[in-house]
């Protein structure tokens, strides 16, 4: 009886601290100091996507009022898997790489890094990055597990998706990315790193046909965010990022919501 009591009280014990530890989470992130920034663009008709991949569509439409007047609707549809804002898994370029099913929820909620490099890039589409625009140093989150998104500022194009996607009129395209000399340096020196995001159609340029930076960052085990939406501030480091996919589980790729959660902005100016 007595050791049933020392049980029933440790169980109790236990479950009051986890509902405080609980609460304590909960009262930091809803206390008013932090925003949640949507990071996604909609799936729907606009949705911006490469050759080859199927566009968003619903095949099935029920939407109606009920005998009784209650409303129903259920459809349903189909996409690319990189289509829109998406996850890119290595097994994308790498045949014993993860799946979409296979990626650890500790790399997909993780601390947020913007790297911005719109000044550098300055609006043009031919622009690709290296490692001597960054001055050979990329802020990492002191070597703890994070999360980069290089904002090259192409999300202002979006709405218009031949300046976006730069096609031409040999239906080629043409946007900023990331060279491999970047890619292979950041696999090797940043080991930290889980995953790279884009503000554009592919972590690679688009007039390049090698994908070199998509097969280093999945040899590396790194996955990849394409189409990521940055038309509004946001903070270049204390964020955390919840990268949500479609969990398909033998997935290459999935559509995303991608969400960032970021201290608020003190105003400077009013």
């Amino acid at each position: 009886m007595a050791n049933l009591v020392v049980v029933l009280t440790y169980i109790l014990v236990s479950g009051i601290f986890i509902s405080k530890a609980l609460a304590n989470l909960n009262d930091i992130i809803f206390n008013g100091d932090y925003e949640f920034i949507d990071l996604t663009y909609p799936f729907d008709e606009h949705t911006v996507y490469l050759p080859n991949t199927k566009n968003f569509e619903f095949t099935k439409k029920i939407e109606r009022f009920q005998n009784d007047g209650t409303w129903y609707s259920s459809n349903e549809f189909v996409v690319g898997e990189q289509a829109g804002t998406h996850i890119d898994a290595p097994y994308h370029f790498k045949a014993t790489g993860q799946c979409v099913g296979d990626i650890p929820l500790d790399k997909l909620i993780i601390p947020l890094i913007i790297a911005d490099i719109g000044s550098s890039v300055n609006n043009d589409s031919n622009f690709v990055l290296y490692k001597h625009h960054l001055d050979f140093m990329l802020n990492d989150n002191m070597g703890k597990p994070c999360f980069i998104i290089f904002k090259f500022g192409w999300s202002k194009f979006y709405k218009d998706k031949n300046k976006y996607l730069g096609i031409t009129k040999n239906n080629t395209f043409n946007f900023p990315g990331l060279s491999g000399e970047v890619a292979e340096w950041i696999t090797s020196s940043y080991k930290n790193i889980v995953g790279i995001g884009v503000d554009t159609a592919s972590v690679d340029p688009g007039s390049g046909t090698d994908f070199f930076a998509h097969k280093t960052f999945a040899n590396a085990g790194l996955f990849i965010v394409e189409n990521v939406k940055l038309d509004q501030p946001v903070p270049e480091y204390g964020c955390t990022a919840l990268i949500l996919p479609m969990k398909i589980s033998s997935g290459s790729g999935a559509p995303l919501r991608l969400v960032a959660i970021c201290p608020k902005q003190i105003p400077t100016h009013f």
